[in-house]
């Protein structure tokens, strides 16, 4: 059963994601993404993202991203950033990010997230109890 359903996660832009000219230095989306990501395991999934690391020896690292930004965000707005499970595969899940401030729409994102083993850094399987967790909420069924 699918919940079809984003994870929403919310942030200020601040003086430090910016360039001169106040927008955002467009790799700092990239860090926005990563701890949406964390908080989605975190509160959503229910499934501690330091412990996949530091008590199960993995890592999620991003194989493959892609983005296309719309409009700028400035200093001081808040970025609402909704994540989307896309795919779950036996090694990775696809994750979409679409980014608005105040209902307008900034930007698109996918990124492919690997499984890996912290020890050689070869992919692996998705833990059973994670994947149980993630088909609840893979957008795609």
């Amino acid at each position: 059963m699918s919940r079809n359903k984003a994870y929403s996660y919310s942030s200020r832009i601040r003086f430090t994601h910016t360039d001169p000219a106040g927008y955002v230095f467009f790799p700092r989306f990239f860090d926005k993404f990563q701890a949406a990501v964390e908080d989605w395991f975190n509160y959503e999934l229910q499934d501690d993202y330091a412990g996949l690391f530091l008590k199960q020896g993995m890592g999620l690292p991003t194989a493959h991203t892609e983005c296309t930004f719309l409009k700028p965000c400035l200093l001081g707005e808040i970025l609402d950033l909704q994540v989307e499970l896309k795919r779950v595969g036996t090694t990775s899940i696809t994750v979409a990010f679409t980014g608005s401030v105040a209902s307008e729409q900034r930007l698109l994102a996918q990124s492919v997230l690997v499984f890996i083993d912290l020890k050689d850094g070869r992919p692996v399987a998705i833990p059973e109890e994670l994947r149980d967790k993630l088909e609840i909420y893979n957008s795609s069924q």
